[in-house]
């Protein structure tokens, strides 16, 4: 039986699986998944072309477990390309046998070639796992607000 963990960039056909680990991440985390969305989202995700988002497949024994979707940003205080880690996710199954820590690396690299100055990301306050992970490896913390416009918010605020 192999070790050796996988990870590649996801393309058109890709979409199905994609798709289907998009709905298990929405379901793990009790998130609404309305018809057709894991598809499109999946369907954007592998399109082609220079800065747009993309995803991260993650394969052991020949199995997808687990993948990694990145956005490139304009960062305009360096004017620099940086990297926005939206979603990290590992099947429940394959939790513990570094698919999240190889997803994390293949990311730095795709990083540091593609010259991207670096890559942020957010996990919330109840997710332990994931920051239990990201200590672990040794990955700094960095104290600083977040804010979100959202849903009704959103709107009342566009209004003025």
């Amino acid at each position: 039986m192999s070790t050796e963990i996988k990870v590649r960039r996801a393309g058109a056909s890709d979409r199905a699986v994609l798709a289907h680990l998009l709905s298990d991440m929405q379901a793990h985390y009790g998130s609404p998944d309305p018809p057709g969305g894991a598809e499109e989202m999946a369907r954007l995700l592998t399109r082609e072309g220079e800065r747009l988002p993309f995803a991260l497949l993650a394969e052991h024994d020949g199995t997808t477990l687990g993948f990694a979707t990145l956005t490139p940003v304009l960062f305009g205080g360096a004017y620099q390309w940086l990297l926005f880690l939206k979603d990290l996710y590992v099947t429940e199954q394959a939790r513990g046998l570094g698919i999240g820590r190889a997803l994390l690396v293949a990311m730095a690299r795709i990083a540091v070639d593609g010259n991207y100055c670096r890559i942020d990301w957010t996990t919330d306050a109840a997710n332990e796992g994931a920051q239990r992970l990201y200590d672990r490896l040794g990955i700094p913390r960095h104290a600083k607000p977040f804010y979100r416009l959202s849903g009704e918010d959103l709107r009342k605020f566009a209004e003025g």
